[in-house]
Protein backbone atom coordinates (compact mmCIF):
# COMPACT_ATOMS: atom_id res chain seq x y z
CA UNK A 1 0.00 0.00 0.00
CA UNK A 2 1.61 3.55 -0.86
CA UNK A 3 1.89 6.91 0.56
CA UNK A 4 -1.37 7.94 -1.28
CA UNK A 5 -3.37 5.45 -0.54
CA UNK A 6 -3.32 4.96 3.42
CA UNK A 7 -2.59 8.30 4.47
CA UNK A 8 0.47 10.40 4.58
CA UNK A 9 -0.38 11.44 8.70
CA UNK A 10 -0.04 7.57 9.98
CA UNK A 11 3.97 7.44 9.20
CA UNK A 12 6.01 7.17 11.58
CA UNK A 13 10.12 7.23 10.73
CA UNK A 14 11.11 6.19 7.60
CA UNK A 15 14.04 4.74 5.72
CA UNK A 16 14.75 6.79 2.90
CA UNK A 17 17.39 6.36 -0.40
CA UNK A 18 18.36 9.21 -2.43
CA UNK A 19 20.28 10.01 -5.15
CA UNK A 20 21.51 12.49 -6.84
CA UNK A 21 24.11 14.14 -9.06
CA UNK A 22 25.90 12.63 -11.94
CA UNK A 23 27.34 9.62 -13.33
CA UNK A 24 30.78 9.57 -14.79
CA UNK A 25 31.54 7.00 -17.63
CA UNK A 26 34.87 6.76 -18.28
CA UNK A 27 36.27 7.28 -22.02
CA UNK A 28 39.85 6.84 -21.48
CA UNK A 29 42.53 6.96 -18.38
CA UNK A 30 41.50 10.38 -18.29
CA UNK A 31 38.08 11.96 -19.99
CA UNK A 32 35.00 11.10 -19.04
CA UNK A 33 31.36 11.49 -20.52
CA UNK A 34 29.01 13.24 -17.71
CA UNK A 35 26.18 15.96 -17.31
CA UNK A 36 25.92 19.01 -15.69
CA UNK A 37 23.62 17.73 -12.40
CA UNK A 38 24.88 19.83 -9.59
CA UNK A 39 22.91 17.25 -7.26
CA UNK A 40 21.52 20.38 -5.20
CA UNK A 41 17.68 19.10 -5.12
CA UNK A 42 18.50 15.55 -4.02
CA UNK A 43 21.15 16.93 -1.36
CA UNK A 44 18.11 19.25 -0.21
CA UNK A 45 15.91 16.44 0.49
CA UNK A 46 18.04 14.23 2.33
CA UNK A 47 18.92 17.59 4.42
CA UNK A 48 15.11 18.11 5.00
CA UNK A 49 14.66 14.32 5.68
CA UNK A 50 17.47 13.95 8.27
CA UNK A 51 15.70 17.33 9.96
CA UNK A 52 12.33 15.35 9.69
CA UNK A 53 13.85 12.46 12.04
CA UNK A 54 14.04 9.99 9.03
CA UNK A 55 16.71 7.48 8.40
CA UNK A 56 18.18 9.06 5.39
CA UNK A 57 21.23 7.78 3.19
CA UNK A 58 22.42 9.93 0.23
CA UNK A 59 23.92 8.25 -2.71
CA UNK A 60 25.93 11.27 -4.44
CA UNK A 61 27.70 11.06 -7.53
CA UNK A 62 31.23 12.78 -7.60
CA UNK A 63 31.34 15.68 -9.73
CA UNK A 64 28.09 16.99 -7.55
CA UNK A 65 28.19 20.18 -5.07
CA UNK A 66 29.95 18.93 -1.97
CA UNK A 67 27.18 18.18 0.82
CA UNK A 68 27.14 19.99 4.02
CA UNK A 69 28.42 18.22 6.84
CA UNK A 70 25.31 17.73 8.70
CA UNK A 71 24.23 14.98 6.46
CA UNK A 72 27.88 14.29 5.38
CA UNK A 73 27.87 11.17 7.65
CA UNK A 74 24.32 9.16 5.49
CA UNK A 75 26.33 10.20 2.03
CA UNK A 76 27.90 7.52 0.35
CA UNK A 77 29.57 8.29 -3.17
CA UNK A 78 29.62 6.84 -6.75
CA UNK A 79 31.21 7.30 -10.38
CA UNK A 80 29.61 5.69 -13.07
CA UNK A 81 26.15 3.71 -13.91
CA UNK A 82 27.70 0.43 -12.38
CA UNK A 83 29.14 1.87 -9.20
CA UNK A 84 25.37 3.29 -8.24
CA UNK A 85 23.97 0.00 -9.20
CA UNK A 86 25.96 -1.60 -6.94
CA UNK A 87 25.15 0.55 -4.31
CA UNK A 88 21.46 0.81 -4.84
CA UNK A 89 21.64 -3.21 -5.45
CA UNK A 90 23.04 -3.40 -1.69
CA UNK A 91 20.78 -0.64 -0.15
CA UNK A 92 17.71 -0.75 -1.80
CA UNK A 93 15.87 -3.89 -0.24
CA UNK A 94 15.93 -1.90 3.42
CA UNK A 95 14.51 1.23 2.37
CA UNK A 96 10.62 2.18 2.74
CA UNK A 97 10.78 4.87 0.10
CA UNK A 98 13.61 5.66 -2.71
CA UNK A 99 13.67 9.28 -4.61
CA UNK A 100 15.78 8.55 -7.47
CA UNK A 101 16.93 12.44 -8.35
CA UNK A 102 20.09 11.04 -10.11
CA UNK A 103 21.06 12.15 -13.04
CA UNK A 104 21.97 8.86 -14.96
CA UNK A 105 24.01 8.43 -17.89
CA UNK A 106 21.40 6.91 -20.98
CA UNK A 107 24.59 5.71 -23.17
CA UNK A 108 27.72 4.32 -21.76
CA UNK A 109 30.63 5.12 -24.35
CA UNK A 110 33.11 2.29 -24.96
CA UNK A 111 36.47 2.49 -22.90
CA UNK A 112 40.02 2.86 -24.07
CA UNK A 113 42.16 -0.06 -22.87
CA UNK A 114 43.18 0.71 -19.28
CA UNK A 115 45.87 2.44 -18.61
CA UNK A 116 45.82 4.80 -22.54
CA UNK A 117 44.27 8.02 -23.57
CA UNK A 118 43.58 9.41 -26.76
CA UNK A 119 45.52 11.66 -28.46
CA UNK A 120 44.77 14.43 -31.42
CA UNK A 121 47.74 13.04 -33.44
CA UNK A 122 45.59 9.24 -34.11
CA UNK A 123 43.73 11.48 -35.84
CA UNK A 124 39.62 12.14 -35.90
CA UNK A 125 38.20 9.63 -33.02
CA UNK A 126 34.49 7.97 -32.97
CA UNK A 127 32.60 7.52 -30.09
CA UNK A 128 30.39 4.44 -29.91
CA UNK A 129 27.60 4.53 -27.01
CA UNK A 130 25.93 1.67 -25.59
CA UNK A 131 22.26 2.22 -24.29
CA UNK A 132 22.83 2.31 -20.20
CA UNK A 133 20.85 -0.09 -18.15
CA UNK A 134 17.25 1.37 -16.92
CA UNK A 135 18.28 1.65 -12.85
CA UNK A 136 14.86 3.47 -11.68
CA UNK A 137 12.84 0.58 -14.04
CA UNK A 138 14.89 -2.42 -12.60
CA UNK A 139 14.14 -1.45 -8.90
CA UNK A 140 10.78 -0.88 -9.63
CA UNK A 141 10.01 -3.93 -11.35
CA UNK A 142 11.54 -5.90 -8.37
CA UNK A 143 10.13 -3.46 -5.30
CA UNK A 144 7.96 -4.84 -2.39
CA UNK A 145 4.35 -3.69 -1.97
CA UNK A 146 5.46 -1.63 0.76
CA UNK A 147 8.58 0.03 -1.21
CA UNK A 148 7.45 3.09 -2.65
CA UNK A 149 9.66 4.70 -5.66
CA UNK A 150 9.47 8.40 -7.11
CA UNK A 151 11.50 8.89 -10.34
CA UNK A 152 12.76 12.09 -12.06
CA UNK A 153 11.65 13.10 -15.48
CA UNK A 154 14.03 16.60 -16.88
CA UNK A 155 12.29 17.07 -20.01
CA UNK A 156 11.65 20.90 -22.29
CA UNK A 157 8.99 22.54 -20.66
CA UNK A 158 6.34 21.86 -23.96
CA UNK A 159 6.29 18.32 -23.66
CA UNK A 160 7.21 18.00 -19.77
CA UNK A 161 3.62 16.63 -18.13
CA UNK A 162 3.20 14.13 -21.73
CA UNK A 163 6.27 12.75 -20.97
CA UNK A 164 6.81 12.70 -17.26
CA UNK A 165 3.48 10.79 -17.12
CA UNK A 166 4.66 8.33 -19.98
CA UNK A 167 7.88 7.53 -18.08
CA UNK A 168 6.24 7.10 -15.22
CA UNK A 169 3.84 4.59 -16.50
CA UNK A 170 6.68 2.63 -18.74
CA UNK A 171 8.92 2.26 -15.69
CA UNK A 172 6.63 1.21 -13.35
CA UNK A 173 6.96 4.24 -10.61
CA UNK A 174 4.66 4.88 -7.91
CA UNK A 175 5.15 8.91 -8.60
CA UNK A 176 7.46 10.81 -11.29
CA UNK A 177 8.87 14.60 -10.25
CA UNK A 178 8.41 16.39 -13.76
CA UNK A 179 10.84 19.54 -13.69
CA UNK A 180 11.85 21.39 -16.98
CA UNK A 181 15.55 21.44 -18.09
CA UNK A 182 15.90 24.90 -16.74
CA UNK A 183 16.46 23.18 -12.99
CA UNK A 184 19.67 21.75 -13.80
CA UNK A 185 22.54 23.64 -12.24
CA UNK A 186 19.97 26.59 -11.14
CA UNK A 187 19.35 27.22 -7.29
CA UNK A 188 15.27 27.01 -8.02
CA UNK A 189 12.74 25.13 -9.49
CA UNK A 190 9.24 24.45 -10.86
CA UNK A 191 7.90 21.21 -10.55
CA UNK A 192 5.08 19.02 -10.18
CA UNK A 193 4.63 15.65 -8.73
CA UNK A 194 2.82 12.70 -10.85
CA UNK A 195 1.43 10.02 -9.07
CA UNK A 196 0.22 6.70 -10.76
CA UNK A 197 -3.16 6.90 -10.09
CA UNK A 198 -3.09 9.98 -12.05
CA UNK A 199 -3.49 12.81 -9.62
CA UNK A 200 -0.99 15.78 -9.81
CA UNK A 201 0.54 18.13 -7.02
CA UNK A 202 2.14 20.98 -8.14
CA UNK A 203 4.23 22.91 -6.45
CA UNK A 204 4.11 27.19 -6.37
CA UNK A 205 6.38 28.19 -9.06
CA UNK A 206 10.33 29.23 -8.54
CA UNK A 207 11.10 27.65 -5.68
CA UNK A 208 14.20 27.46 -4.07
CA UNK A 209 15.13 23.90 -3.91
CA UNK A 210 15.39 24.18 -0.16
CA UNK A 211 11.51 25.09 -0.13
CA UNK A 212 11.15 22.48 -2.80
CA UNK A 213 12.53 19.40 -0.63
CA UNK A 214 10.30 20.39 1.85
CA UNK A 215 6.87 20.86 -0.43
CA UNK A 216 8.31 16.87 -1.87
CA UNK A 217 8.56 15.77 1.57
CA UNK A 218 5.24 16.76 2.97
CA UNK A 219 3.64 14.63 0.06
CA UNK A 220 6.15 11.30 0.74
CA UNK A 221 7.41 11.70 3.84
CA UNK A 222 6.16 13.94 6.64
CA UNK A 223 7.77 14.47 10.15
CA UNK A 224 7.15 11.40 12.37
Amino acid sequence: MHAWERGLATFGPMRILITAGPTREPLDAIRLLTNRSSGQLGIAVASEAIKRGHDTTLLLGRGAHSPPSTIEACCRRFDSTNDLQSLLDETFPAADLLIMAAAVADFIPEQAPGGTKMSRHDGPVQLTLHPAPDLVATIADRKRPEQTVVGFALEPGATLTKRAIEKLSRKGLDAIVANPLDTMESSHITASLIWANGKIDTAADDLSKEAFAAWLLDRLAPAP
